[in-house]
């Protein structure tokens, strides 16, 4: 399907958040974590698509937003960041099993990511906190205070909702909360939940890694974690 660019904004000094409308104003709908793919059929193929979380809370509106970190190195990106308002895409229907269920409202869940792996959890946060998921926790990794993506939104959802708890980390700053690495975090987490849960891991290859192996040490298996990397 071809959407608009109704919007960009700067989300950060690299990462761009895009708005994409359809063209018929007709509604978009999409399960909470899904991702879309964009093509450019002006480039050979295999070099002509990449895919991208859906940064949206709303899982059935006209609009979707993609947040976008640039890879000045890469094909992609660079071409996507030279885009302008009023430009058309061309995108796939919403697509993907990194969803959250309704099955797992039972259950605590905590969210774990580094960067623009933030994207997905923007709807299966909402979605959770929606069907009234007794804990929910987002421990969201970066280097650096302005690299918080979304910091006021997951702030304002605190403030509103009192079973969701936000526990922003940085690696390199020592300023606003938590500093070092996601991995004590979550591990503490878990630890005082002491029951079951279900986790969600979105970000870098090597965070990814690191993480399956520390949740395998703590006892947990795969109907329990769910992951999507990326490079």
């Amino acid at each position: 399907m071809f959407v608009e660019i109704t919007d960009i904004i700067d989300e950060s000094p690299r990462v761009k958040r895009f708005i994409l409308s359809t063209l018929d104003g007709s509604n978009i709908e999409f399960l909470p974590g899904q991702f879309v793919t964009i093509y450019n059929r002006n480039w050979p193929e295999f070099s002509n698509t990449r895919s991208y979380s859906i940064a949206s809370s709303d899982t059935c509106s006209n609009s979707i937003e993609l947040c976008i970190a640039l890879n000045e190195n890469g094909l992609f990106t660079p071409w996507l960041f030279q885009l302008n308002k009023g430009e058309q895409l061309e995108i796939s229907e919403p697509q993907g099993q990194f969803v959250y269920k309704q099955e797992y409202a039972p259950f605590s869940s905590v969210f774990i990511c580094t960067g623009t792996g933030v994207a997905p959890f923007l709807s299966m946060i909402q979605s959770a906190l929606n069907i009234g998921q007794s804990s929910v926790y987002l421990v969201f990794g970066n280097r650096k205070f302005d690299d918080i993506l979304y910091r006021e939104h997951f702030e304002s959802l605190s403030a509103e909702y009192p079973n969701f708890h936000f526990v922003p980390v940085l690696s390199q700053e020592n300023a606003y909360v938590n500093n070092g690495y996601v991995h004590a975090y979550y591990a503490s987490i878990l630890r005082d939940i002491g029951g079951d849960a279900r986790i969600f891991v979105c970000g870098w290859k090597n965070m990814c890694s690191e993480t399956r192996d520390k949740l395998k040490q703590m006892g947990y298996n795969r109907k329990q974690y769910f992951f999507e990397q990326y490079n």
